[in-house]
């Protein structure tokens, strides 16, 4: 489990502790600074996880209604 001090502060937006949500396929892998991947969700959402996560399935805390650390810590 990563605390948010350690994800990339351009990234934070597209992070969740616990994301919850439905449960999306993801259909798209970026690689961010080595130790992360932005996820593409197949409801058109990015997802911030950490690199050795390679599930095929995410739940999408956007769709279910969750707020990213980055508007929580406002």
């Amino acid at each position: 489990m990563y605390s948010p001090a350690e994800v990339p502060a351009g990234f934070r937006q597209y992070f969740f502790v616990n994301a919850g949500g439905p449960s999306r396929t993801i259909v798209n892998r970026e690689i961010v600074l080595r130790k992360w991947q932005l996820v593409t969700l197949e409801c058109g959402h990015k997802v911030l996880l950490a690199k050795y996560q390679k599930s095929a399935k995410l739940g999408c805390g956007f769709c279910g209604g969750l707020e990213p650390i980055s508007n929580q810590q406002a």
